[in-house]
């Protein structure tokens, strides 16, 4: 587990306490890459090799199908090809409607907070990097405008683009796949417990009466980005997700400034109250968005509003280092 623990830190994760709980009676443990850029680690736990083999198999089939779906760099995936189609209705499949109305959901329910059109943001500030200065700040308001409507609309399984500037929807696809992944691999027959973790987030199914359910994850400090700096709490993760958001291994170097990578659609700047957020929450997508928008919102809003999220619980590192848990975070109840 030594090099999977280092990948993992790097992601956010620090470790994943598997080795004794998910040993028997057969577990399997792989690492590819090969969804959306990013490492895919793959444990399985079954009653024979064989069950976990094709176990193993339906995950990755699966991985595969959609990441022909939501691969934003492949130009013959549907997104990129809905995306090429500005102003016609088009027919989309279940899958990315999902991730559309899990969008409209969290840019209303956040208050704009969590934005697709954050991506458009992030183009302006990789040519500050090239360019040594800040955005023109006008660019940014009139950026912030056009992101106060809604980027698409919504007829069943009919999506009509409106949004004249980029869309990313990486950040909920990557949790859809991870979810979808799981839940085909979790299918299988003889399957007792699964765990697929891409980039740090991280997605966990096992059956009822399991002798010790879950798995211990140690979070990485976010203040730091030393591999070996010691984790900054630990988290007990049973049939549900976990995500992680931070801006110590990724952001814009402008200048002799760094700024965070999270930007705040609503005005186009760098997030700098918080340090990092890790979410708990029933699936990957619904963790994926929150930990974005506790990124952005103010902290008491952002507990808020995991409050009000039926399963989801946080830990939110402020800018100050202090720590700031929603009412449900560490509880050792399943998701």
């Amino acid at each position: 587990m030594s090099s999977a623990r280092a990948a993992l830190s790097r992601l956010g994760v620090a470790h994943l306490g598997l080795s004794r709980l998910w040993a028997a009676p057969h577990r399997l443990h792989s690492v590819y890459e090969r969804m959306l850029g990013t490492e895919v680690e793959l444990q399985i736990v079954a009653g024979t090799v064989e069950q976990a083999r094709q176990a193993e198999q339906a995950a990755l089939a699966e991985l595969e199908r959609l990441t022909a779906i939501f691969n934003r760099f492949d130009p013959s995936s549907e997104l990129r090809r809905w995306l090429a189609r500005p102003h016609v209705p088009t027919q989309l499949s279940p899958e990315l409607v999902r991730v559309l109305q899990a969008a409209d959901h969290w840019r209303e329910t956040s208050g704009g907070a969590f934005h697709p059109g954050a991506d458009a943001m992030g183009a302006l500030w990789k040519q500050a990097e090239t360019e040594g200065r800040p955005p023109d700040p006008a660019a940014l308001t009139e950026l912030a405008a056009q992101l106060q409507t809604a980027p698409w609309t919504l007829q069943g399984n009919w999506a009509t683009l409106h949004a004249a500037y980029p869309l990313g929807l990486n950040a909920l696809a990557k949790g859809a796949v991870v979810d979808g992944a799981a839940e085909a691999a979790f299918g299988q027959e003889g399957v007792r417990r699964v765990l697929v973790n891409a980039g740090g987030d991280l997605r966990t199914l096992e059956l009822p009466g399991l002798r010790q359910p879950g798995l211990n994850v140690e979070i990485a400090d976010p203040t730091t980005a030393r591999d070996d700096a010691p984790a900054l709490a630990r988290i007990w993760v049973s049939n549900g997700a976990l995500a992680t958001s931070g801006h110590a291994h990724r952001g814009y170097q402008v200048g002799e400034t760094w700024y965070s990578h999270v930007l705040d659609p609503r005005n186009g700047q760098p997030i700098e109250a918080v340090q990092g957020v890790t979410v708990t929450a029933p699936n990957c997508l619904t963790a994926d968005a929150l930990a974005t928008v506790l990124s952005v919102l103010p902290i008491a809003e952002g507990l808020a509003l995991m409050d009000d999220t039926t399963g989801a619980a946080a830990l939110i590192v402020a800018a100050d280092g202090g720590q700031h848990g929603s009412s449900r975070w560490g509880q050792p109840a399943e998701l």
